[in-house]
């Protein structure tokens, strides 16, 4: 026993021996570039002596230091790497070392495959008694400017000392690499007091956009040779410091002429964006982007922090003061509202090769420029993803909603949740790279910044529709109630059922309409199982576990069949049937891939949605797949309903499913409008005919005018907000989510939208009437009050999102007769 342990030791000390505390690098495939680095070891002077060796190494693979590649404002969707070398000359690979008087730093490399920009920055990045300064030292190595050979074969020196880079070079040059391809960055040795403080410094390589990604993969797999040179000569003369270059140029190109283009495209953009929401967003106000002009050199000089400035770059965002060292933060927190930044395309100008707009966040609400700190997110947007249109619009929300309603207004739009939480602070930066003129950052006097819009719909003004839209709506009669009824409301599954009766929770004025589930009580109560044990006898584990979990929907929360219920006011919300489809999926595909924080969120969901999957399981038929990729996951199940031949179909969501829940019966043998089973069939007519025997019908689609319709048929009275005229805010309406993130249908490729809709044809021709019955209401409370009601309806919004319907639209934006 004694042996074995003292066995395992000796092998643990030599692993730790061979492996951690002298670390090999692995060796570089590519032979050319060995065999330099060998040869130039060998040339090597006896007054420079190897104190380790290292590699160019990506950021991510980077063992330990991989936990800190997203903290420091980094690009987003750009692979980074830098000069590794063991950690204090023997532990694992560590990007910062610190470097001597009379030390050097080398790289032998070759050139990147072809991307769009990249950059070797050498940083001051740790100085023991003042912090994290990530300081440039100076110009960047970049594509426009590198020394190679003609095979793109280069070396990199990162030095203070004279005699040691003249040594350096020369042994270079005795290995074959001419002085034409050495190029050299100087640590600083009159500014900021770098070797009194112990420095440790840093050589941070960016790579924006591989031609080839497969070249630009095993780049980042290259392990080019990277050694750490102690000088021993005595000579204390130091390398003079260089300059940044000045950005200034004769042949640069200016953008401020393009002032009132960029204006009157901010104008436009926002009639477009309110015509979306049916609001007026003309007096919206822009929060322009300003320069942070943060250079390495000067943050050295006066001791503060540059959070890995790039002389490549030029940098601007919000709330960004010359005269102040604070720079509010941004909080976007609801769902009502949204950021849209407008910017110059400035790759599309030809003032820089590259750029990107990207999103930053913080836990404080103000941030020091002189000690930021600031964590990056990998959401941002690059130049490389806008059109060929000299501006770009780009909108950020925390309503996937948002980014459907806009698909023609902005070039793009990104959604925070999964990036920045509610309670963080938000900010953008604007990032400008390389001015192909001078090699260098772009110039700020020649540069156009960024406009941000906040934007709330909800408290805007609302915009008229033509009147062709709305003379198109015949009037329909309704029934006006006396204000003592409630609602007795036939929940179909995923319509909005839960954010309507969190809004009339929410009312607290006497006579507000609200919710009555006594209908719902009684109707589980009359087709309830005898009890569990008699459920449990039955021969179908799989019908009595639907009839149970039927039971519980119908009584707790009104999700019974249409047909099972009556009462003297009756109502139902439905949707169209793409976004109710994926809808009912995209819920089933996140109930079976769950996180901990969803299930957190909400606990009774999850218990309730592991009953579901434990029926589904006893049936044999399941909702989704278990595939991760959703989109993938949808062609599948897709696929599977063709083929699929379980007696009963759980979650029937490709098949019609709201038509299936106004004429199922429990009543008459149904299992309830959750399940549905082979011999069950949904008849347009009978769903048609259904729908007429409800009072009031609201469509998900429009939500706020549902409600309004709502209010008015509960006691002949509209809220202020429902008048298209008035400036009363909107009605408040939550958005339950159910910790699942809204899918657009506009996304899926043509042959899934196709299925989509040749297996929900029947539940098309109901929202088709669905629609037209609510519009006529609308219409005829119109005439009753002199109110406008359809004027600031979505229109276009409503027809892009519907156009697939048939016999729905004449015209855009006009319905067919």
């Amino acid at each position: 026993m004694q042996r074995r342990y003292v066995g395992a030791f000796a092998a643990l000390a030599a692993a730790l021996w061979g492996g951690l505390l002298f670390p090999s690098p692995p060796p570089c495939p590519d032979e050319e570039v060995s065999r330099l680095s060998a040869d130039f070891q060998q040339a090597l002077p006896q007054e420079l002596t190897i104190s380790c060796r290292g590699q160019l190494l990506r950021d991510r693979d980077t063992f330990f230091w991989s936990l800190f590649t997203d903290h420091f404002g980094s690009n987003p969707n750009t692979p980074y790497m830098w000069m590794a070398l063991p950690a204090f000359g023997f532990l694992l690979p560590s990007p910062m070392w610190h470097v001597q008087p009379q030390d050097a730093v080398v790289l032998l490399a070759r050139r990147p495959p072809e991307v769009e920009y990249f950059s070797f920055t050498s940083f001051a990045l740790w100085v023991p008694r003042r912090g994290l300064q990530f300081s440039s030292l100076g110009d960047s190595v970049n594509n426009l400017n590198l020394k190679e050979t003609q095979d793109h074969i280069f070396a990199h020196v990162l030095t203070a000392s004279n005699r040691t880079f003249t040594l350096v070079e020369e042994a270079l040059v005795k290995s074959g690499l001419p002085k034409s391809a050495i190029n050299l960055a100087v640590i600083p040795s009159d500014v900021g007091g770098l070797f009194q403080d112990w420095t440790h410094f840093e050589t941070v390589l960016r790579l924006f956009r591989f031609r080839d990604q497969a070249k630009g993969d095993a780049y980042l797999q290259s392990h080019y040779p990277v050694v750490y040179l102690k000088g021993s000569h005595g000579d204390s003369t130091m390398l003079p410091t260089r300059p940044y270059k000045d950005r200034a140029h004769v042949s640069n190109g200016h953008e401020r002429m393009l002032e009132q283009d960029f204006m009157k495209h901010n104008s436009q953009m926002l009639a477009n964006v309110g015509s979306d929401f049916g609001r007026d967003f003309g007096d919206a106000k822009p929060l322009r982007f300003t320069p942070l002009m943060i250079q390495g050199l000067e943050c050295l000089r006066h001791n503060t922090e540059c959070l890995g400035d790039c002389p490549d770059a030029a940098y601007y965002g919000p709330n960004v003061h010359e005269d102040s060292d604070g720079v509010d933060m941004l909080k976007l927190s609801s769902d009502d509202e949204l950021h849209v930044v407008s910017l110059v395309n400035h790759r599309h100008l030809n003032i820089s090769v590259y750029g990107n707009l990207a999103v930053l966040r913080s836990w404080k609400p103000t941030l020091s420029k002189t000690r930021m700190s600031i964590r990056a997110t990998s959401l941002g947007v690059t130049s490389f993803e806008f059109p060929e249109e000299r501006f770009i619009s780009w909108a950020f929300t925390r309503n996937p909603a948002h980014c459907h309603h806009l698909r023609d207004s902005v070039h793009g739009c990104s959604l925070l949740d999964a990036h920045v939480s509610r309670e963080s602070f938000l900010t953008y930066c604007e990032r400008i790279y390389l001015n192909p003129v001078t090699g260098t950052g772009p110039n700020w006097s020649d540069l156009l910044p960024a406009h941000l819009f906040h934007l709330r719909p909800a408290s805007a003004p609302r915009v008229a529709s033509p009147t062709a839209r709305v003379a198109s709506v015949p009037p329909l009669p309704l029934r006006v109630f006396d204000g003592t009824q409630a609602l007795q409301f036939s929940h179909v599954v995923k319509t909005g059922g839960e954010s309507l009766e969190l809004y009339l929770g929410a009312l607290s004025e006497p006579g507000a309409p609200r919710l009555d589930y006594g209908p719902c009580r009684r109707a589980a109560a009359a087709h309830a199982p005898g009890n569990l044990a008699e459920a449990a006898r039955k021969a179908s584990g799989c019908e009595a576990a639907a009839g149970v979990v039927s039971f519980a929907l119908c009584g707790l929360n009104c999700e019974c069949c249409a047909s099972d219920l009556s009462g003297a006011f009756r109502g139902v919300l439905l949707r169209s049937p793409r976004a109710h489809a994926l809808s009912v999926f995209t819920h089933c595909h996140g109930a079976h891939h769950n996180s901990w924080g969803r299930i957190l969120e909400d606990v009774p969901q999850y218990l309730a949605e592991g009953i579901l999957r434990a029926t589904e399981m006893s049936c044999g038929s399941y909702c989704t797949s278990f595939a991760e990729d959703w989109e993938a996951n949808l062609g599948e199940q897709l696929l599977a309903e063709r083929q699929d031949v379980s007696p009963v179909r759980v979650i029937p969501w490709a098949r019609n499913m709201q038509s299936h829940a106004l004429t199922c019966s429990v009543a008459n043998g149904s299992l309830g409008q959750h399940f549905r089973t082979l011999s069950e069939r949904v008849d347009v007519e009978e769903a048609l005919e259904s729908l007429q025997q409800f009072h009031w019908v609201g469509l998900t689609d429009l939500m706020e005018q549902s409600v309004c319709l709502l209010h008015f048929q509960h006691n002949g009275t509209l809220p202020a907000a429902c008048d298209c005229r008035s400036e009363a805010d909107a009605l408040r309406i939550p958005r339950f989510a159910h910790g699942v993130q809204q899918r657009d249908p506009e996304t899926l490729p043509e042959d899934l939208l196709r299925q989509l809709d040749e297996f929900t044809a029947v539940d098309a021709r109901l929202f088709a009437k669905a629609l037209r019955l609510l519009l006529g209401r609308l219409r005829f409370v119109e005439l009753q009050t002199g109110a406008q009601l359809l004027p600031c309806l979505p229109w276009r919004r409503l027809w892009r999102s519907t156009r697939y319907v048939p016999g729905l639209w004449a015209a855009p934006e006009v319905l067919a007769e």
